[in-house]
């Protein structure tokens, strides 16, 4: 597929970059052209350099404008500050046949632990603002607990799950795709758009464990219930 990563430059974009680029054509947006360019021609050396012969996509860096205008999927990666004015500038380049994925995480930091914050009026999370303001769009959240530090170490098995929420079933489906194709990754839906509420509020949740309880970079995985036999 042909993907959009919106604040490309930052930790989470370039570790979707360094995975998605195996299989799917990537164009990294940024504000600064140079800035986009200079990222996209790293990820591109460490690409070949690790998948060799196997890699089938490719990188390229752009101006954001230009960048959601080549892609299928675009992948929303704003700090969460710059998530509503960056996408209401932006929102003339979307086009009615893309996804957008979201995954931001509204939250803040108060004496050294982390905080959800809902992002507008009435606890939205981030992925509703979002909707609301690329609507008709279908929006997707995902990609919320998976340390970036975990995306960018190129051959670290991930075993990790992803929480996925959507109200639009063949978006969530595509997306679950994208998510399924990082080896070791495996995506769960959780529901309607309105539930990505609770997977962000996860994010702060795992940063306090890792400062609390001395953890490094903690994710999620869910785990069954597997009866002992009697």
């Amino acid at each position: 597929m042909k993907i959009c990563i919106l604040g490309g430059t930052g930790s989470m974009g370039t570790g979707l970059t360094s995975r998605w680029v195996l299989n799917h054509d990537i164009f990294i947006g940024s504000r600064s052209l140079g800035k986009a360019q200079g990222i996209a021609q790293r990820l591109r050396r460490l690409a070949q350099g690790f998948y060799q012969s196997e890699q089938k996509g490719s990188v390229t860096g752009l101006e954001n404008r230009d960048a959601i205008g080549e892609a299928e999927v675009v992948v929303v990666c704003f700090p969460p500050k710059a998530t509503v004015p960056a996408l209401f500038d932006l929102k003339d380049h979307f086009s009615g046949d893309q996804i957008i994925v979201s995954t931001v995480v509204p939250m803040t930091r108060r004496n050294k632990l982390y905080y959800f914050s809902s992002m507008g009026e009435g606890e939205k999370s981030a992925a509703e603002v979002v909707q609301e303001l690329v609507a008709p769009i279908p929006v997707v959240s995902a990609m919320q607990t998976v340390p970036a530090a975990y995306l960018n170490n190129i051959d670290a098995i991930l075993n990790l799950d992803v929480l996925v929420a959507g109200d639009d079933e063949v978006s969530v489906a595509v997306v679950s795709r994208l998510i399924r194709g990082i080896p070791n990754l495996r995506p769960l839906k959780v529901g309607p758009l309105v539930n990505s509420k609770f997977i962000e509020a996860i994010t702060p949740l795992l940063l306090n464990a890792a400062i609390l309880n001395g953890l490094h970079d903690p994710s999620i995985r869910i785990v069954p219930w597997f009866p002992t036999p009697e």
